[in-house]
């Protein structure tokens, strides 16, 4: 029986144990992406996820300022990355200046 491509590559990162690691990966893509088509390409000089970690995904920014903006859009930001995925892989977002 023939398997998909992807269903190759899920069995050998589940079977190598970077599953984690790997999802990680793909949310902090995915809150890249929401955040360049909410706020435009510039706020990308201004942000950037670090970690997910426990449901929480770590947030640097370079001012208070973009911090308060996506603290408003949090539960936006959140239902949109958890929609791609049908599952709760984020509740929350931390941010760091």
């Amino acid at each position: 029986m023939l398997k998909s491509i992807g269903d190759l590559v899920e069995g050998s990162v589940k079977r190598q144990g970077i599953e984690n690691q790997v999802q990680a990966s793909q949310v902090i893509e995915e809150f890249h992406k929401t955040i360049v088509e909410k706020f435009g390409k510039r706020i990308l000089s201004q942000v950037q996820a670090k970690s997910l970690k426990n449901q929480v995904l770590n947030i640097a920014t370079l001012s208070s300022v973009v911090t308060s903006e996506l603290r408003m859009h949090e539960e936006e930001i959140l239902e949109r990355i958890n929609n791609k995925y049908k599952k709760t892989l984020v509740n929350k977002l931390r941010f760091f200046i």
